[in-house]
């Protein structure tokens, strides 16, 4: 009937009981691989989120997940949501995860650039946590805001890393050339907002990407601000290719930033892995060592002359990126290789010096 609404689709897993335990009971959200539901344990009698992937239907892919999935509920970290179990449901895998309160890091930002105190201690939670999984030879390979979430604890507040659903398991002998990859030929996994150059060119990546990824967010959080900006794809590549590491300070005019904090993020986001700390382990100890406070208002260095006429603001750096709430979408999740010539050729010569080193 003309002006008549469409129903809303119903997702048909709404009502069912998986595997005689898990009752679904509503839809917390969705992205492109996949649902997240509520649903009701009755094992347990606990709420849980139970994450339901799509394309996994083939027998390749299937023992893919299990293998990784099973080893992912071995990362038990009081700063990784807890994996309680793995299943499937009309061919599509499941994972049932700890159900948690609060708002992502993502959301959280929306209200502007963090304290330091915060942020730092939001930081020191993630990195303690991409250490662990460091450890035992799991790098995250898509760490942004989205998939850093804050709920409260007895201490405060609690910092929880969520999906691994991008994992990549390193080989034992810590040869990243022979570890098993979750990825799809000729694609870049991830979100290039806090993708390293490496990974952006489709190159093999290690621990040293996570590295740089919490070196953007770590940035983002201090200032409001993505430290590379662009429109699509192209310009994003671009940006973190050949843009200078952002300075702090264009992003803080009005705040003294100790150089200590600004040297850590250049290692952490340095362009060439090998100028960049090794794992997350190395960053957590240096972020652990910084001389306090990082971050302290102008006006407390110095009084000024009641006489003196108030000196103009500073021009924000060319190289600073507008603040969060201006920034283009982040929907990039998943994106073709088949970058355009000039843009390819970039990256074929900048991959082949990064090989050289």
């Amino acid at each position: 009937m003309p002006g008549s609404q469409a129903a809303p689709v119903v997702d048909p897993l709404l009502g069912r009981t998986i595997d005689a335990r898990y009752r679904i009971e509503a839809e917390i959200g969705s992205g492109a691989v996949g649902t997240v539901f509520r649903a009701h344990d009755h094992q347990s009698g606990r709420e849980v989120a139970l994450k339901v992937w799509r394309g996994c239907e083939d027998s390749q892919s299937r023992g893919r997940f299990v293998r990784e999935a099973k080893a992912l509920q071995t990362l038990t970290h009081p700063h990784i949501v807890a994996v309680e179990a793995l299943g499937f449901v009309d061919d599509s895998p499941y994972v049932a995860m700890e159900l948690l309160q609060g708002q992502t890091l993502e959301d959280a930002l929306q209200a502007g650039p963090m304290a330091a105190d915060r942020a730092l201690a939001v930081a020191e939670q993630v990195l303690s946590a991409v250490a662990f999984a460091h450890e035992r030879n799991v790098i995250h390979r898509d760490l942004k805001p989205e998939n850093i979430f804050l709920t409260s604890g007895p201490q405060g507040e609690v910092a929880k890393l969520l999906d691994y659903g991008l994992a990549k398991f390193l080989a034992p002998d810590d040869d990243p050339l022979k570890g098993d990859m979750i990825t799809v030929t000729g694609m870049v996994m991830g979100t290039p907002l806090y993708m390293p150059p490496e990974q952006a060119s489709g190159s093999k990546v290690d621990r040293r990407a996570d590295v740089y990824a919490l070196g953007c967010i770590l940035f983002e959080m201090l200032t409001g601000r993505l430290p590379y900006t662009g429109n699509d794809f192209g310009q994003l590549l671009r940006a973190h290719l050949t843009q200078p590491i952002p300075r702090l300070s264009d992003a803080l005019p009005s705040q003294r930033v100790t150089p200590d904090l600004q040297a850590l993020l250049d290692r952490a986001m340095a362009k060439k892995p090998t100028d960049r700390f090794d794992e997350a382990s190395q960053m957590l100890t240096a972020l652990q060592m910084l001389p306090q406070p990082v971050i302290r208002p102008r006006q407390h260095d110095a009084s000024p002359s009641p006489s003196a006429s108030p000196s103009p603001s500073p021009s924000p750096s060319p190289s600073a990126s507008p603040p969060r709430s201006v920034r283009p979408p982040p929907n990039y999740m998943l994106i073709s290789a088949a970058i355009s010539g000039a843009i390819l050729i970039a990256v074929t010569a900048v991959a082949f010096l990064w090989g050289r080193g």
